[in-house]
């Protein structure tokens, strides 16, 4: 009996130990998979290193991605919350497929497989307990539709003294998942390139006298190849090539390609194997053949820079007519009117100095821009705009700028910043004055500068420098062509009282500007923020009423300490917690029927539209985008233009750069473009070329584009 009775307990035991290996992890069953997080062993020792997976078993025709998902598509990813001690491991990716949707080509998985990953127990974790480990794994599932799915996941583990067993059930899926891991690749690999083609040369002699019946390479950056190109193989004396179509980056110089090339090979007993190796190819030194690179292969070509040096004078030219920058250059233009019977010396200083405070703010932004990318972020014009923290301060600066202009307290404008200062002072604030007009132009994007500001931020960085220079060269233009021809000042009115009144009228757009900062900042942050940037334009208005009141010679002491008190707090509201959140969010079903029903953009998106043959119309934009919001409020809620995209049903998708989005900022990259707004319109033809709209939208535009569908 006691017998019977040490068996029964053995076999509790033991269930119990496999339910808490696998049941409290559970299958979860979404619309289009099942997902489990899985061990390969039932227990975890103390010091050792194990595999845990995402186990994946899509429906019939089903897949998901790859690190790189090809033409359209996201990888896996799997968030881990680990017990104290623990650690793991990035995905260990088994070699992909190649997946068609014509005439696309992605690359992924079907059916049942798993994503395994190492994980590795502290040495002094205690055996005779259990670990709980948590996952967030999201994925997303295509088949001629694509849907984001998500599970949350847990798998209990004992802690035993030793390795565990095998688990039986998903032994079978480790080994294939061992199997189809790439290996290190044994042979030297380079890559060439010419024009718009790669070659990969392998000095692989099995491989050249293998029977080989498929070969491909799939290449880790999704930039670096064009998936849906045919791979040519050659054999040459102990070598194999591989001739490849380049992607996005054609016209680059050739980077160093890392990838996995899978091989399948016909046996002796006439059996077909596949094996994968990781491939890390550096660009081949340069030969007689091939030193030179011909002039039609340059990133841009000499026609290419000029016309981008163009567009950007032209783009910065018109920054000066932007509501937050036109205050600050008329005031400016109106104190050389003030001292326009000066002698041209002093009046010339003004104008080199202000252009000097614009080109020096350009080259602080370009620098930071290119250094942001150099160092692999996705980055564009108005980047600073997405932290809240900037937003917040400029919503500052243009209230104490509009205090100023009110009359509340006298920081004159009328010199820079520094009036009242000898020459040299006054100098400085025509330089501090050029540096202020660019830092509040930041948020505006003008015509002819997309395109200008994307090859910026793609060539070398002296012509990227070079291209921002000539935005500022443009944007400096009219208060320098003031400066050193001071006769043109006669056009303006004569000064006299009604300078006064009219830059106290100037206020009104910085106050402006200042609540629209606010708006923004709702929508990156929530209430929190704007309570943070109200807060801070009250105490900003204090202090520049205290200010006053001590310029008037009225209760210096109290009133100047009252100010710094003020100005002190408003120093400390950046440092609140306003972090970004998603910004909001309205589906397009609670659109209007007569309004443009809005979907929100997401890769593959707009690769599965077309390849049903429907258009698809993608607007970029950002709260923080004037021309943006103009172009929102007046072409795209036009109810002609809704109707048109109704009756050529268009896919109408919108990508909210707000707050930083690595996708979005990819997407503009693609298109030759650093910022918002963009609008590409596609043809439900898969081949044929997306139409990239002019920056400044008109109904009539859109209705002309949308005919031609």
């Amino acid at each position: 009996m006691r017998s019977l009775a040490r068996a029964v307990a053995g076999l509790a035991a033991a269930l119990t130990m496999i339910f808490a290996a696998h049941g409290a992890a559970g299958l979860t069953r979404t619309d289009y998979s099942e997902v489990e997080l899985v061990a390969e062993r039932d227990a975890i020792a103390p010091g050792e290193t194990m595999r845990l997976a995402l186990r994946l078993r899509h429906r019939e025709h089903w897949h998901s991605y790859w690190l790189n998902p090809g033409d359209s598509g996201l990888p896996t990813e799997i968030a881990l919350a680990l017990p104290p001690g623990f650690a793991a491991g990035a995905i260990e990716w088994p070699a992909p497929h190649r997946i068609p949707v014509e005439p696309l080509v992605n690359y992924g998985y079907e059916g049942e497989f798993l994503l395994p990953l190492p994980l590795t127990a502290p040495a002094d974790l205690r055996p005779g307990g259990e670990v709980t480990i948590r996952a967030l794994a999201s994925w997303l599932v295509c088949e001629k539709i694509c849907v984001p799915e998500e599970a949350e996941l847990t798998l209990t583990l004992p802690v035993s003294e030793r390795p565990g067993a095998p688990v039986p059930s998903v032994a079978a899926l480790f080994a294939d998942a061992a199997r189809a891991r790439p290996v290190p690749s044994p042979w030297p690999a380079e890559i060439a390139g010419n024009g718009d083609t790669l070659t990969l040369r392998l000095a692989a002699p099995e491989l050249a006298e293998a029977r080989l019946d498929g070969l491909y390479f799939f290449a880790a950056d999704p930039n670096a190849l064009d998936h849906a190109a045919p791979q040519h193989a050659t054999r040459e004396a102990g070598a194999l090539r591989v001739e490849l179509r380049r992607g996005v980056d054609r016209g680059k110089p050739v980077a160093p390609l890392e990838g996995v090339l899978v091989v399948e090979e016909r046996l002796a007993d006439g059996m077909a194997a596949r094996q994968a190796f990781a491939i890390a190819a550096l660009p081949s030194p340069p030969s007689a053949t091939h030193a030179a690179v011909p002039a039609a292969d340059a990133p841009a070509g000499t026609g290419g820079i000029l016309r981008a040096i163009l567009f950007a004078l032209a783009g910065g030219l018109l920054l000066n007519i932007m509501p937050c920058v036109f205050p600050v250059l008329f005031v400016k233009a109106l104190s050389l009117a003030r001292i326009g019977q000066a002698e041209r010396g002093r009046v010339r200083a003004h104008g080199l100095a202000y252009t000097a405070g614009v080109l020096f703010t350009f080259t602080a932004l370009a620098a930071a821009l290119l250094a942001i990318r150099a160092a692999g972020n996705a980055v564009g014009w108005g980047f600073q705009l997405q932290d809240p923290a900037v937003i917040l301060l400029l919503s500052f600066l243009m209230a104490a700028i509009g205090f100023n202009l009110a009359g509340l307290y006298e920081i004159r404008l009328n010199a820079g910043i520094g009036a009242g200062l000898a020459e040299r002072g006054g100098l400085f604030g025509a330089f501090f004055t050029g540096m202020l007009a660019v830092i509040v132009a930041t948020p505006c994007t003008a015509p002819f500068m997309g395109a200008a500001v994307g090859l910026a931020l793609v060539e070398p960085p002296a012509i990227g420098i070079a291209i921002f220079l000539a935005l500022g060269l443009g944007m400096a233009t009219p208060f320098a062509l003031l400066s050193l021809f001071p006769g043109l000042a006669r056009l303006l009115p004569r000064p006299g009282a009604w300078m006064a009144r009219f830059r106290q009228f100037l206020a009104f757009p910085m106050f402006a500007t200042a609540f629209w900062l606010v708006w923004v900042l709702v929508q990156q942050s929530g209430a929190d923020g704007a309570a943070a940037a109200l807060a801070g334009i009250l105490l900003i208005g204090l202090a520049g009423w205290c200010i006053g009141l001590m310029q008037q010679g009225a209760g210096r002491r109290l009133a100047g300490g009252a100010a710094a008190l003020a100005l002190g707090l408003v120093l400390a509201l950046p440092w609140l917690p306003v972090a970004p959140r998603d910004p909001p969010w309205r589906p397009a079903a609670t659109a209007s029927e007569g309004s443009v029903q809005w979907a929100r953009f997401a890769p593959g998106m707009i690769e599965e539209a077309r390849a049903q043959g429907r258009p698809v119309l993608v607007n970029m934009t950002a709260a923080w985008c004037i021309t943006c919001l103009v172009n929102e409020r007046t072409a795209l809620s036009s109810p002609e233009v809704a109707a048109a995209l109704r009756a050529h049903d268009v896919l109408a998708l919108k990508g909210d750069w707000t707050n930083r989005d690595g996708e979005i900022a990819a997407f503009l990259a693609r298109h030759g473009r650093a910022g918002v707004p963009l609008y590409v319109l596609y043809s439900g033809k898969p081949e044929a070329e997306a139409r990239i709209l002019p920056q400044i939208l008109t109904e009539s535009i859109l209705l002309e584009a949308l005919t031609r569908l």
